[in-house]
């Protein structure tokens, strides 16, 4: 893993992207994967999403039928989110702020693409014990990573040891915004310590 020399964002840099419209086609593939986890047991799951973007994996594991909230501390993002899904229940949230994860009514936890942008330990430990976690973190550089994943299985066993027990980890390349080829590391693993 590299830590790279960037500062963590505050909201106002997600809003101004959220702000000119934020694509998001090109993480369905990983969305799809992250449906076939959370349906590999055959039963409904109660889902906090912790970033939840613009909402379109919100939508689609309401359309699944599974209980679901999500935060994320952009507003215009869950503007957006409440625009596209206003059935599912979208809140301003911090990922540092413990209150955020109350009430612990949640089997699942979901982070994509957020564990990079911020101090992920900090964050993971809001999460319960015995919560599954599913989360992704990239390989590539952004002016908003904080870290960079290379090899994929030694850096999210090192680095989430401590905090998770990592049971599954995918390697996806998906399409950036701008249409270019990106990898994205997908994990999952239940919350101990």
């Amino acid at each position: 893993m590299i830590t790279t020399p960037h500062d963590e964002k505050g909201h106002q840099y997600y809003d101004s992207i959220y702000a000119r419209g934020y694509a998001t086609h090109g993480y369905y593939p990983l969305y799809d994967h992250i449906i076939k986890i959370i349906e590999k047991d055959g039963m409904p799951h109660r889902m906090l999403e912790i970033g939840c973007g613009v909402g379109d994996l919100g939508k689609l594991i309401v359309e699944r039928g599974h209980q679901y909230r999500g935060f994320d501390f952009s507003p215009v993002a869950v503007e957006c989110c409440r625009a596209l899904c206003p059935q599912a229940d979208f809140r301003v949230g911090d990922a540092y702020d413990p209150a955020c994860y109350l009430p612990h009514d949640y089997d699942t936890a979901v982070a994509l693409e957020v564990l990079e942008h911020l101090d992920d330990l900090r964050m993971i430990e809001n999460i319960p014990i015995g919560v599954r976690l599913i989360a992704s973190v990239p390989d590539y550089d952004d002016v908003a990573h904080l870290r960079l994943y290379q090899d994929s299985k030694r850096d999210i066993l090192e680095r989430f040891r401590p905090l998770l027990h990592v049971t599954e980890i995918l390697s996806l390349v998906v399409k950036g915004s701008s249409g270019e080829s990106k990898t994205i590391y997908l994990f999952q693993g239940v919350r101990v310590r």
